[in-house]
């Protein structure tokens, strides 16, 4: 059987042909990293682009956004609240940026779904690509450990489209009616790619990639581990090199916390806003009459790794971590969080467990 393949100049004309009627999210070079933005063309795209520094999740689950706003005036109480109702297309994502938002999913779309995040989310299509394709940043990145939480690099389950790349080409695969939908004015062609199935291209050409390069897998701790841990000593130690900077929680794809604030606009509007929050900052717990019940570091560190590995999973059955790696690269002070997990996994009760 053949394989349905794109070339890059189809692609980036497909791609082009989009912009008119989407907003198209994709990998662009700025400064010296790979980021996801807006583009306003496909020379704009990152075609080598490795993984991104920000997460997809703000094009759904925006860092700031006006949930309702309001006024008075001769009609009376005027209150908007505004959704996102232009389709978009989350372009170049990597599998773990799709698994990400299945998991934002189980806690978003629950019943009541969250109407800012489902309006996003419904308007999105996801065109992946595979991580350790043929191309300069094809992976696997620094920090990457996504096996051991239950994804991998040509991971098809949460995306719309999988683009696997080879030679100069693409391989396709429409997983879903809404990826083959959009794909629908692509020129593609049937190709015969020698050691390629066509069902599972992706993991044929990854596999064939990353055969020299495999990444690790870690052990992942049982429940009852992660609870025989709550009071280990190594939480102190980790939470002495930890600066509170909460980059690990802005960077991750799947973190959720958030505050409420209003503010008054010049003409008299008042805007609610939903605005970013990091189980690392000091007032994320604080509650009404001054209580904290998380008042150090280390009462906060160990409640972030614990609702990754302990409580989410016990409630929805997945880990809240993709092993994107970005909090791993991007920690000012080196802190792992494969290396906590590795403690764990050891019954770790010293902070030489995780090394500085």
């Amino acid at each position: 059987m053949n394989q349905e393949i794109i070339s890059r100049q189809e692609l980036s004309r497909w791609l082009e042909s989009l912009l008119p009627g989407y907003t198209v999210i994709a990998p662009v070079h700025r400064e010296d990293r790979d980021v996801f933005a807006v583009i306003g063309s496909t020379g704009e795209v990152a075609w080598d682009a490795g993984r991104t520094a920000n997460p997809a999740k703000e094009f759904f689950f925006p860092a700031s956004e006006t949930i309702v706003r309001w006024r008075t005036g001769p009609a009376g109480l005027q209150v908007e609240a505004p959704l996102a109702t232009r389709p978009q297309v989350l372009f170049g994502a990597r599998p773990c940026d799709g698994m990400a938002l299945d998991v934002l999913d189980r806690l978003l779309l629950a019943d009541p779904a969250d109407p800012y995040y489902k309006a996003r989310r419904d308007a999105t299509t996801v065109v992946g690509w595979a991580c350790g394709g043929e191309h300069p940043g094809g992976g696997p990145f620094e920090g990457c450990f996504c096996e051991t939480v239950g994804g991998g690099p040509a991971d098809r389950r949460f995306l719309d489209v999988l683009l696997t790349r080879h030679g100069d080409d693409y391989a396709i695969d429409a997983v879903t009616e809404k990826g083959r939908q959009l794909l629908s004015g692509a020129k593609t062609e049937p190709r015969d790619l020698p050691a390629v199935t066509p069902a599972h291209a992706a993991d044929d050409i990854v596999g064939a990639v990353l055969r020299d390069r495999p990444q690790p897998v870690l052990q992942m701790p049982p429940p009852t581990e992660w609870r025989a841990q709550f009071d280990a000593a190594f939480w102190t130690e980790l939470a002495q090199r930890c600066l509170g900077c909460r980059t690990c929680t802005y960077d991750c794809p799947v973190c959720y916390c958030f505050d409420v604030r209003d503010r008054a606009l010049p003409d008299g509007t008042i805007e609610r806003l939903r605005c970013w929050d990091s189980c690392q900052g000091m007032q994320c717990f604080a509650i009404a009459g001054g209580h904290n019940p998380r008042p150090t570091q280390a009462a906060r560190q160990r409640q972030r790794y614990m609702h990754k590995f302990l409580y989410y999973p016990e409630r929805e059955g997945v880990a809240l971590c993709v092993g994107c790696g970005r909090c791993v690269v991007d920690c000012p002070v080196n802190i792992d969080i494969r290396e906590v997990i590795a403690a764990i996994a050891a019954g770790a009760t010293a902070a030489e467990r995780v090394p500085a």
